[in-house]
């Protein structure tokens, strides 16, 4: 019945014809005469001054008009009405995701007094409750962005933040988890699908040069947006015009003004960095047909110093004489520089990370009449990166070619009746060979581990089918969409056999007596499908000229993931008493999905249009991330986890203890009766017109989610009985569905868009996240007590208090045309200069202390994320805090036995930080269509250490006095040690541009 349910859903929802139109924009407004009366019957003309698109409506009987989808740009509005004087609006901007309004007053007249104005930069939001913003063209093409990767803009949104090095992989929106982010371009997949982010420290899988604005909405979309319960992440694409336009760049660093981190030597590694690119677009035939193309590339080189503890020449000589077995694992250690210890010297290598990458990107776009329109896009993007991991020699070799093709063809019946169809195919092909210099991985106390050699494989493709539909009836505009979406994931995370070996201690390891071991056999690479079926049904109500009423419904459908071959090992102890037979469903499914949205925004009369007030709320539900559900065929193979408990003689090399029949095998297992993650957000903004173009908004955002992913260390040793209750199984990972979070955030926003040479935008957030097991799809939160997930509610892992994020492009005001020196060798020296900037600050990272306690000591023998107790009146910061002693060891100590400690999670916070990027740049006018800019930028300008988290691990607390890790509290590096991003000590950058 459910699925019968579901198959008549999709078809009503295909055969309406509907709409998901997220690449598209529209304008409405009401027309009035001097008097305040509506003019019905009006003709409203809109259009393009580039490419020739046309589009009129007529006002209707309460002088209202709307014209909906339409692609971004700038066009030209035109009202007219017998015995009025036309009325002519230029410069009418429509961004990406946005409605306009646009009334427009009309006086008594002939056609022949025609009166023409331009149309006011900043405009407020008179439709939804959406919080959101537009990242616009002048900050893709000014704002300084180190490494030029596109997803470091999206820290521009309100509500993002920034936890790392900028990149995609950094950035997160509103306490949400990384996967719980949706990406599209041109309004199909993008993301790397395994995980929505990309795997691969990639930059231009998205070329900046060839996006013409994207648009971040963090929380309370409308009903048109789902498929994640977070931000939505919308890329638009540059499109050719009626004029040729095109631009040539290089861009160049490297190691000659780059300054040192407080960690770095006394000299810092070489290192070299050329960007490169060229983009060129025009008609084919005006009016009719356009292109557009786009290739960038880059080339790095950067050394990289490590420095690992390896064993001296006596130790070596010690362990083979007495197990001469362990020579393989001895030989992978490199010969030793420095003495460290009576056991250990330290070896220093400077590794070089080499990578290169090329994207490219082509559109076609063709209007055969006002009525039928086309377009088709391909982005690719190939990269290689070679990157060491440390100076024992091991490395991770990572080729990438992300693919992303889209086709859209639109259909306007009639001025209020348009239909859009697309389909899209997104591919990210990753692998990772992770090349290590040992048999096997292994742990000793006081050495570096080594590593053994492993392969990940993500082949992932999804394939798109959107159909729109958006039918204007009189005040209400109905929206009717439907999406479709189909994942092929050809992925393992242990495509290779890997084994790993642990010793308790030095003497173990000179007798070659482990503590523990693990065997994953290689999987090769498994094939697992799933389809994501969304539809939804939207009515935008003006129910006057200042309310707008948006109410909506989402229905979505993620099926069960399974796998092509049936190549998988379904785990249940309560329902199989362990595996499952053959073709066990992975879980049930889930259908019952229905989101409600609603939003109301109010521009009272009274304040004369220059005040709105928006409120709404949302449910928002997400599939998880693709890769939680590739346990049960990593499962198919065997996985065995080793203990010197269960074998006493457990030593190097393994054969001897890998005899299935004696194995306690430890699978990965799902939560067969799991739901799907979902969350309800409300908000409450108010949004201000400032004069001279400026814009404020204030407002209060909340959420919860609930039914969140997480994860749970099952089949432990039962307190009252002390066996497992699963006989013939370890410990094994469970992830369920079952966590629930809440977040709360004032935020405030200053904008002023790109008028009179200035750019400004600010966006401030004061929030503050709790979670019991969960921030979101994905990402659980470590629990202590495994019997009891409520125990460890606390503020989440990526609660951060405060953030401020500004960003501003300013046209110095001299030279032709400008306020001051405007002619003469002084215009010229002095002309053409421009400044931008990016400055970010936020409060510090939280920090979770642990510490390791024996199995014996705990009920059920569960050691992972064990916490301290807290000593009563004692501050857990130090009194002269610094990088190297920033917590209080006094302040914690040793938990009972057989009790768990009371320090809460997540109670400490790492420091703060702060960094300036800018640019100052010269534009060199050549001729009337061709100029050269030179731009030098300069990364964190001040040079202002942004560190990483102090260590949390506070080691045993066992003896008089209590043993502490030496590391404990120390800072020991910045938080991004790479060659480009935010994070960094400060970077120059030198680009030479030309434009025509």
């Amino acid at each position: 019945m459910k699925r019968s349910f579901l198959w008549i859903f999709l078809f009503v929802c295909v055969t309406s014809s509907p709409l998901l139109a997220q690449d598209r924009a529209a304008i409405n407004g009401t027309v009035t005469d001097a008097s305040g009366g509506v003019v019905l019957g009006a003709n409203v003309v809109l259009e393009s001054p580039v490419t020739g698109l046309h589009r009129a409506v007529v006002t209707d009987g309460k002088g209202l008009y709307e014209i909906t989808p339409l692609p971004v740009g700038t066009y030209t509005l035109t009202i007219s009405k017998e015995s009025f004087k036309p009325t002519t609006i230029t410069g009418v901007d429509l961004e990406y995701g946005e409605t306009r309004t646009v009334d427009a007053k009309l006086e008594l007249g002939t056609v022949s007094e025609g009166i023409q104005v331009v149309a006011e930069a900043e405009t407020l939001d008179r439709t939804n409750a959406e919080v959101g913003g537009v990242i616009e063209s002048p900050q893709i093409n000014e704002i300084p962005v180190s490494g030029r990767n596109w997803a470091s803009l999206m820290m521009l949104a309100p509500g993002a933040i920034n936890y790392g090095d900028g990149a995609q992989r950094a950035i997160r929106f509103s306490g949400h988890s990384l996967d719980d982010s949706n990406f599209t371009y041109d309004g199909v997949d993008a993301s790397g699908v395994q995980e929505q982010t990309q795997k691969a420290d990639a930059r231009l899988n998205i070329a900046l040069d060839s996006i013409a604005q994207f648009r971040v909405s963090t929380t309370d979309y409308t009903a048109e947006s789902g498929d994640a319960g977070g931000a939505q992440i919308n890329v638009v694409s540059k499109g050719g015009t009626n004029d040729f336009h095109g631009s040539l760049f290089y861009a160049l660093r490297n190691d000659a003004l780059d300054s040192r981190s407080p960690f770095d030597g006394a000299t810092l590694p070489p290192f070299s960095l050329h960007q490169f690119g060229a983009s060129t677009g025009g008609p084919i035939r005006k009016d009719k047909a356009f292109f557009f193309a786009n290739y960038e590339g880059l080339r790095q080189s950067l050394g990289v110093t490590f420095q690992n503890a390896v064993p001296d020449a006596a130790f070596r000589s010690q362990v083979l004489a007495t197990s001469p077995v362990l020579k393989p694992i001895l030989d992978a250690y490199p010969v030793g520089q420095t003495p460290i210890d009576s056991i250990s010297d330290q070896v220093s290598v400077v590794a070089t990370n080499t990578v290169r990458e090329d994207a490219g990107m082509a559109r076609f776009d063709y209007r055969f009449d006002d009525k039928n329109s086309v377009y088709v896009r391909y982005n690719v993007d190939n990269a290689y990166i070679d990157n060491p991991t440390d100076a024992l020699g091991s490395h991770n070799a990572i080729p990438l070619i992300a693919t992303n093709v889209v086709m859209q063809y639109q259909r306007t019946f009639s001025s209020s009746l348009v239909n859009e169809v697309k389909f899209g195919l997104n591919r990210a092909n990753y692998h990772n060979f992770s090349y290590g210099t040992s048999p096997v991985a292994v742990s000793v106390p006081g050495f570096d581990g080594v590593s053994d050699t492993s392969l990940d494989t993500e082949v992932g493709t999804t394939f798109s089918y959107i159909d729109n539909l958006t039918k204007i009836l009189g005040r209400h505009t109905l929206k009717f969409g439907v999406d479709v979406r189909r994942i092929r994931l050809d992925n393992s995370g242990n495509t290779l056999t890997t084994s790993s070996v642990t010793y308790a201690s030095n003497s173990d390891f000179i007798n070659n007596k482990a503590d523990s071991a693990t065997y994953l056999q290689g999987e090769g690479v498994v094939g697992n499908r799933r389809t994501f079926a969304a539809g939804f049904a939207q009515d935008e109500i003006r129910v006057t000229p200042d309310v707008t009423l948006n109410l909506g419904l989402r229905y979505e459908y993620y099926s069960v993931a399974h796998e092509i071959f049936d190549r998988s090992a379904v785990v249940d102890i309560t329902a199989c008493g362990g595996f499952c037979p053959k073709g066990t469903p992975y879980y049930d499914p889930n259908t019952k999905d229905f989101a409600p949205r609603l939003g109301l925004a109010w521009a009272p009369a009274a304040l004369h249009g220059q005040t709105v007030i928006r409120t709404g709320y949302g449910m928002y539900y997400g599939g998880n991330q693709n890769d939680d559900f590739s346990d049960p065929a990593e499962s198919a193979v065997p996985r065995y986890s080793l203990s010197s408990s269960d074998f006493p003689a457990l030593a190097f090399p393994l054969v001897a203890f890998l005899n299935p029949a004696n194995q306690l095998f430890s699978p990965k297992a799902i939560d067969r009766h799991r739901k799907d993650l979902y969350y309800e957000n409300w908000d409450f903004m108010i949004q201000q017109r400032l004069p001279q173009d400026w814009l404020i908004q204030v407002g209060y955002t909340g959420g919860e989610g609930h039914h969140l992913f997480d994860r749970y260390t099952v089949n432990l040793i039962n307190p009252l009985t002390g066996q497992r209750p699963l006989a013939g199984f370890g410990s094994f990972g469970l992830k369920a569905n079952d966590g629930n979070n809440e977040f709360n955030a004032l935020q405030v926003g200053i904008n002023h868009r790109f008028t009179k040479g200035l750019l400004f935008q600010t966006n401030y957030m004061w929030s503050h996240g709790i979670a019991d097991a969960s921030i979101g799809s994905g990402e659980s939160l470590s629990i202590e007590n495994m019997a009891c997930r409520a125990c460890d509610r606390s503020s989440t892992s990526v609660d951060v208090r405060h953030n401020m994020t500004t960003n501003f492009v300013y046209d110095l005001p001299f030279g032709r045309g400008k306020q001051f020196l405007t002619s003469g060798t002084a215009s010229r020296v002095f002309g053409g200069w421009e400044f931008s900037g990016i400055v970010t600050a936020r409060s510090g990272l939280p920090v979770n202390i642990t510490m390791s306690r024996k199995s014996g000591d705990l009920l059920d023998g569960n050691t992972s994320s064990q916490r301290p107790n807290l000593v009563p009146g004692v501050s857990i910061y130090a009194a002269n805090q610094s990088i190297t002693n920033w917590f209080n060891p006094a302040a914690f100590a040793l938990p009972a036995k057989g009790t768990w400690g009371n320090a809460g999670r997540f109670i400490a916070y790492g420091p703060s930080a702060y960094e300036f990027d800018n640019s100052l740049q010269k534009r060199f006018p050549l001729t009337e269509r061709l100029a050269l800019n030179f731009r030098a930028s300069a990364y964190n300008l001040f040079n202002n250490p942004i560190f990483s988290s102090p260590s949390g691990s506070i080691g045993s607390l066992t003896g008089s006095p209590a043993s502490v890790n030496g590391s404990f509290g120390r800072i020991n590096s910045i938080i991004n040690t790479g060659a480009v991003g935010s994070g960094a000590p400060r970077r120059f950058e030198f680009m030479f541009r030309a434009e025509f």
